[in-house]
Formats: structure tokens, sequence, C-alpha cells
């Protein structure tokens, strides 16, 4: 599964000339045409709703509009991590093609421009059936408010924990 990563827009028109010729010539030239669809540095529209098209990996989802979302209150193996094939196929089976609902936080965007919230799925909290079963670890910030749903989020992850449950089988 391909990665997700931020790329300027700047250094693929750089790039763009030494691929002539190439099939990465349409791809990338695809992508800077089509870049507006993805951009999500400057979050001005938050959905209440919305398709899930694609997932990226455990604790990140791309809408049909091509918004970036990242769910609050976890983090999930990254690539190459113990269980991270598993927390994405979890989050596949949870989210993928499904209507959703977004609830916000305290913080609505990351530094990635990625939107931060909680997926909602058929009345589940999606940040909280990953932590459940194991998929994911609760993330606490230390200097800012809490979670709206940290407690929760911990008591689900002490659940996970006294049951060996995935990440936490070890």
């Amino acid at each position: 599964m391909a990665k997700l990563i931020t790329v300027s827009e700047n250094l693929l028109e750089d790039i763009l000339p030494h691929l002539k010729g190439t099939p990465l010539e349409k791809k990338i030239t695809d992508l800077i045409e089509n870049t507006g669809k993805y951009q999500t540095q400057n979050i001005t529209y938050f959905p209440r709703e919305a398709k899930v098209e694609r997932i990226v990996d455990g604790d990140t989802i791309v809408l049909n509009n091509g918004n970036i979302v990242r769910y609050v209150g976890i983090t999930c193996p990254e690539d190459n991590e113990p269980y991270d094939k598993e927390s994405t196929e979890a989050n596949r089976k949870l989210v993928e093609g499904k209507q959703i609902k977004l609830e916000y936080d305290n913080y609505k965007g990351d530094k990635f421009g990625r939107i931060l919230a909680y997926v909602i799925v058929e009345g589940k909290n999606v940040s909280m059936e990953l932590t459940k079963s194991g998929m994911a670890q609760v993330v606490v910030y230390q200097h800012k408010r809490p979670f709206i749903y940290q407690d929760q989020l911990l008591k689900a992850q002490d659940e996970a924990k006294k049951k060996k449950l995935g990440i936490w089988s070890r």
C-alpha cells in the first residue's frame, strides 16, 4: 500500500522536465493539474457528513471530496511497525466506501493540513472501535486541552491492554 506524503507542487514541476517521455510524466502532469482536488493545507470547510473514498492507514482516510481526515485522540502503527497492516485492515472494514459523520474536538486541523475529527459510522466512534480492539494507542497531549472522548478512549485502551489485544499482545 502506498503511503501518503505531502510534496510541494514546485518540486513536482521541477522534476517534470526530467521525466519527459516516461510513464511518470503523465502521472505527475495529472497530479499537478488536479492538485486542487487533493490540497488540504488551507482547510476552510469542515464537513459534517461525507463518503470515504479510500483508506490511507489505520488512523487516516481520504473523503470523496479529497479531504484527508486524521482520527482524533489515537495513533495507529506506522508502515513496517508491528500491526500496521492489521490496523489498516481494521479501519478498512469499519469505514471503506461508507457514508460517515464527522465530529470535531477542540483541534480541527493539524500541521500537515489534515482535518482532525472523530469519524462516526453506523453510530460507532471509529477511534473508540480501533482502541477497543487493540489496533490504536491513545494520544494525550500534556499541555493541551483534553479531548472530548479522552477518558472513554483511555478506559477502552486499558481494557485492550488487560485482554492483551492487538498492539498490546506483546
